[in-house]
């Protein structure tokens, strides 16, 4: 037996292509077929004729399934999201993945904020600002680099692990609004605090968030959560709202009667 969850409309530039999702007890899963379109008479799906309206039992069925689904989704989201971020906001704490190596430069501490990275308003004291003049760093590097007793430039390893917070990021390039280089884990470079105190400038791609990945259970929960909302057609390509939801219906008229 096939039971209809909902059908949606993909409202294209010159005609609307409709669509619906059904649930087949033949084998367990869910399936998408098309409706009709305004670019042609007819379309209906044979298998859509042959549905029914969904029970409670069938919408549970349907919703495990799309809670599945959401599973495998945001927990690759979310692996990507703490091992390879494509953007670091400021404060954010981040962790070197592999070890950097780095020229040595001399270091002054900033003229206006002398080191401490803010700006204090003298007559308020709860409004302090990012210094302007080292964009918070609180110092600025020199372009001279410090060499050994035999002329060599100098060059410190940052160990894989280390810590620091972010204080800015910079995306290197030219950016067009449909150019095909965006700003991404490749071009940007994240300037940040180490645990140590020294202000030190990384590629992002070197980098990740300083935790770890949310355990399975927890994305579990969250998807079980998101289910509810008996959203089967993101399982498709549905990227508008649905027109109709026929298992949210069975759910409320359910409530409703109890």
């Amino acid at each position: 037996m096939k039971y209809k969850l909902c059908e949606w409309e993909d409202n294209g530039y010159h005609d609307s292509y409709f669509y619906g999702v059904y649930y087949d007890t033949d084998d367990g899963l869910m399936h998408s077929c098309g409706l009709g379109a305004t670019a042609y008479g007819g379309g209906v799906s044979p298998a859509w004729q042959e549905c029914q309206y969904p029970s409670l039992e069938i919408v549970e069925r349907a919703r495990l399934l799309l809670a599945d689904h959401i599973f495998t989704v945001i927990r690759a989201a979310e692996h990507s999201d703490v091992m390879d971020p494509e953007d670091a906001k400021v404060g954010e704490v981040l962790q070197l993945l592999v070890p950097h190596t780095r020229q040595l430069k001399k270091v002054i501490p900033c003229h206006r904020c002398m080191g401490k990275c803010y700006w204090q308003n003298p007559r308020d004291p709860k409004d302090r600002r990012k210094c302007f003049a080292c964009d918070g760093t609180g110092a600025f590097a020199k372009g001279d680099a410090i060499r050994d007793a035999n002329g060599k430039i100098s060059r410190e390893t940052i160990p894989e692990g280390t810590r620091l917070t972010t204080l800015k990021v910079i995306a290197y390039g030219s950016f067009y609004r449909k150019g095909y280089n965006k700003p991404g884990r490749e071009n940007r470079t994240v300037t940040g605090r180490t645990d140590a105190g020294d202000v030190i400038s990384i590629p992002l791609k070197k980098l990740r968030l300083a935790r770890d990945p949310m355990s399975d259970s927890e994305l579990r929960e969250r998807a079980a959560t998101l289910s509810h909302d008996h959203q089967y057609g993101a399982m498709f390509g549905c990227r508008a709202w649905l027109s109709d939801n026929y298992a949210a219906a069975a759910v409320a008229k359910a409530k409703a009667a109890a």
